[in-house]
């Protein structure tokens, strides 16, 4: 049952970093780095690293807030 949840988790993975290339939006972008952390995170939970777990959780919703923050004030096309 681990390696199925292993697998799916993989794949979602890889599936969001390569659709990182494919959008223009930057807010779409920063959406699917936040989406990216957080299976991340589910990861390392799985791996039995709940340290790793917490810190890339909390890494990962500081700086998608940020950088949410960013694209609102320079705007969400780039030029």
């Amino acid at each position: 049952m681990i390696d199925i949840v292993m697998f799916l988790l993989l794949v979602v993975l890889i599936v969001s970093a390569f659709s990182l290339f494919i959008f223009n939006d930057l807010l779409y972008i920063v959406i699917i780095f936040g989406a990216y952390s957080m299976v991340m995170s589910l990861v390392w939970q799985q791996l039995n690293s709940p340290d790793l777990a917490i810190t890339e959780a909390a890494i990962g919703i500081g700086l998608t807030v940020l950088m949410v923050t960013v694209v609102t004030k320079v705007g969400r096309r780039p030029q």
